[in-house]
């Protein structure tokens, strides 16, 4: 809960654009002129949805005419006309009735403006470590709370401020399962310098499929604002970005108060979206990572994590490290798993405490003196989910089996995900039963830990 300041405690909280909402409430992005025809102009609004999804829509704030809808809305495609102080825009969508539909991703102002710092409005962002201390007055007096937090990735300074009363948010966002907004984000470069949209670029996709591996569950970065050097606001951007509804638990690798590791992760993630021969892929392993955490069935995730593996496989052995198309194949699955795991020292070996059902199917399955390790017994159940040899192959005899697979498939590929990337910070493994939340431990290729002797020599040099 937020508590009494002293004078010299805290600092003022970034303000967002549109004010926090309420869980599931819609956030309105502008208001006012929004169809003119036939020299006449009807009012609207332009609302991000925040009940059963996460889109961009506009709405009619009253029914117009027959006649006039039938010149004015008659295609399904719409052009919409809004203003931002003298200037008018035109934005296009989709219709759903007379009143209202769907927008299209487009900016408001152009995306050559020069800028001086970005806004975004951070959805269903967990409560992030965070310990600085923000201050607010209000009609009851000035309150503090722990809510700021600053990172350096490349070029840029940002600066991540929590709303004050994050815990009831989240508390409802668990259990109603829908959107609110629960951080703003400002971002400028770190000279202080003006940057464009395309530079801002990379940055953006670091921080929507970054934050969103590292959680195991979609988060946003939402309509972004950008201001001039005068402090104007001259850009705007409408999206409907990915985001999963609110929601309580899951899969995170990274413990989310281990502010140091989010940020050593997210200068990684960065560096590799700002690097042309890496981003293409970067995007489609996170994006599949993030997809292997959701609802649907555990062979369906399994298969979504195993293709991401085979992915990675082929980047990193056959176009990066130079195996030739023969020797790639001669190892097939199993081989190139294990070579990638063994290469990032994590052990093949299965954990037969917090993976039971794979430590008996790998003993029934030997056909040598050592049962199966853990890339190949991924690979041997893998493939009767895809090639039965019957139509329920001996997969299913085994309870918790197909559970188990997902989860270990799932934990060889996030490490080996953050391997490719550079990071060395800590790792929270779910494998299974057993453990608390934040047993994290450095990631198996992490240097160790210098002596104190050394340290000592080290920071006197």
């Amino acid at each position: 809960m937020p508590t009494v300041p002293t004078d010299d405690q805290g600092e003022e909280p970034l303000v967002p654009v549109y004010p926090y909402n309420e869980p599931g409430a819609d956030i309105q992005l502008y208001a006012g002129p929004l169809v003119e025809a036939d020299d006449q102009q009807w009012r609207g609004r332009i609302l991000l949805t925040c009940g059963s999804r996460l889109a961009v829509v506009w709405r009619l704030d009253e029914i117009p005419s027959d006649r006039w809808a039938w010149n004015a809305l008659r295609e399904t495609d719409v052009h919409l006309q809004i203003r931002q102080g003298p200037d008018r825009h035109e934005v296009a969508g989709l219709r759903r009735t007379l009143t209202e539909g769907t927008l299209h991703a487009q900016s408001i102002g152009s995306d050559e403006t020069a800028l001086r710092r970005v806004l975004y409005h951070w959805m269903n962002l967990l409560p992030v470590h965070s310990p600085g201390l923000l201050r607010r007055r209000g009609r009851d007096g000035r309150s503090t709370w722990t809510g700021r937090s600053r990172l350096e990735l490349g070029p840029w300074q940002l600066t991540l401020d929590r709303r004050s009363d994050h815990p009831r948010i989240w508390e409802t966002l668990a259990s109603e399962h829908n959107f609110a907004m629960t951080h703003v984000m400002q971002v400028s470069r770190a000279d202080g310098a003006d940057f464009t949209v395309e530079e801002l670029e990379p940055l953006q996709l670091a921080l929507h499929f970054g934050m969103s591996f590292a959680f195991g569950r979609w988060v946003a970065p939402a309509a972004p604002v950008g201001f001039d050097s005068a402090g104007a606001m001259v850009w705007r951007h409408w999206a409907s970005v990915f985001c999963e509804p609110g929601r309580d638990g899951g899969l995170a690798w990274l413990h989310y108060p281990d502010s140091h590791d989010l940020g050593d992760f997210l200068s990684r993630t960065y560096d590799a979206f700002a690097d042309p021969d890496r981003s293409h892929t970067l995007k489609l392993l996170l994006s599949m990572a993030v997809e292997v955490n959701r609802a649907g069935r555990v062979e369906q995730r399994t298969m979504t994590a195993f293709s991401a593996l085979e992915l990675l496989t082929w980047v990193v052995l056959k176009l990066t490290g130079g195996m030739s198309k023969n020797q790639y194949g001669a190892l097939r699955a199993h081989g190139r798993i294990r070579t990638m795991l063994e290469a990032a020292s994590i052990d093949t070996r299965i954990d037969e405490r917090r993976q039971p059902a794979i430590a008996a199917f790998a003993r029934a399955e030997r056909r040598t003196g050592a049962p199966l390790d853990g890339p190949s017994a991924i690979s041997t159940i893998r493939n009767r989910l895809v090639h039965p040899n019957a139509p329920q192959d001996e997969v299913y005899h085994l309870d918790g089996l197909v559970r188990d697979t997902w989860l270990l498939t799932r934990h060889y590929l996030n490490l080996l995900i953050l391997h490719w990337l550079g990071y060395t910070g800590s790792y929270q493994a779910v494998l299974g039963p057993g453990g608390w939340a934040g047993d994290g431990q450095p990631v198996p290729w992490a240097p160790p830990p210098a002596a104190p002797a050394e340290a000592a020599s080290a920071q006197k040099r």
